[in-house]
């Protein structure tokens, strides 16, 4: 059997390995779908910082993609965050 140690340590490196991915992607489409599969998965507070500042870009971005689950993501995405959206 695996240790408490060994599953701590694994914990920690997918945790940076989900940072990397956040920071490293520039779409915004594909960052914004990240973000609502953090949330979904129940381990957004372990990202709260990283959310909220691709978020805020993803808020002051163009959003390129006319697809209407893309429009429907972003805008409950940055409603639930605070986030001002015109309807």
């Amino acid at each position: 059997q695996r240790s408490e140690q060994w599953m701590v340590e694994r914990a920690n490196k997918l945790k940076e390995d989900v940072r990397t991915r956040l920071q490293t992607c520039n779409d915004v489409v594909e960052r914004m779908h990240l973000v609502d599969a953090i949330q979904r998965l129940g381990i957004d507070h372990l990202f709260k910082k990283d959310l909220c500042s691709i978020l805020s870009v993803i808020n002051g971005s163009e959003f390129p993609s006319s697809s209407l689950h893309d429009v429907a993501t972003r805008f409950r995405l940055l409603r639930e965050h605070g986030f001002w959206v015109s309807s």
